[in-house]
């Protein structure tokens, strides 16, 4: 039988393993749920087994373990870690230009001319398409021919990104020159 240690080194995982299910799961059944918010709730939920993990953790073994709290602080951060790259992997799956591209080229027995692919690439229609995704998901709103910002969860998010990038980069972006 593991000993509590080995079970808590298993929370962040079991935790994502959930994640993962979860917005497979909410994904599928419902049309009305879109990439964004399955991932939201599904971390969400994730994040939830993590905190339970650790109070079950802390109260079930706070006299064997002084330092639960530090280990309970680590999974919070590897589970979130984890989250962080399934976004980016899903992200990076459904909206990167490249990987669109180079399916589109994969698919297309004959190949693609540049003209084509320009054609299917066009500036103006995929800002326009954009701009619709984030209208219809509420993230953004137009009020009198103007847009502005509706439900801010995509901004707290770039907010969140940004924060990092500064922490660990030193820079706002990997454009920014030092």
């Amino acid at each position: 039988m593991l000993s509590h240690n080995w079970f808590q080194i298993f929370i962040p995982l079991l935790a994502f393993i959930l994640n993962v299910i979860a917005q497979i799961f909410l994904s599928r059944i419902s049309e009305n749920i879109g990439l964004l918010k399955s991932i939201i709730y599904a971390f969400g939920t994730g994040f939830c087994v993590v905190i339970l993990g650790e109070i079950y953790m802390g109260v079930y073994y706070s006299v064997q373990n002084s330092g639960i709290v530090s280990i309970a602080i680590s999974n919070i951060i590897i589970y979130s870690a984890l989250g962080y790259c399934y976004f980016h992997f899903l992200n990076l799956g459904e909206t990167a230009r490249r990987i669109r591209i180079l399916r589109e080229l994969y698919e297309s027995e004959d190949g693609l001319s540049m003209d084509e692919i320009l054609k299917r690439y066009n500036a103006r229609e995929i800002v326009q398409r954009r701009a619709g995704r984030l209208i219809k998901s509420g993230q953004i709103m137009v009020k009198n021919g103007k847009y502005y910002i509706g439900t801010p969860a995509l901004l707290i998010m770039a907010k969140i990104i940004v924060a990092m990038k500064l922490l660990f980069l030193g820079k706002e972006s990997e454009f920014d020159v030092k």
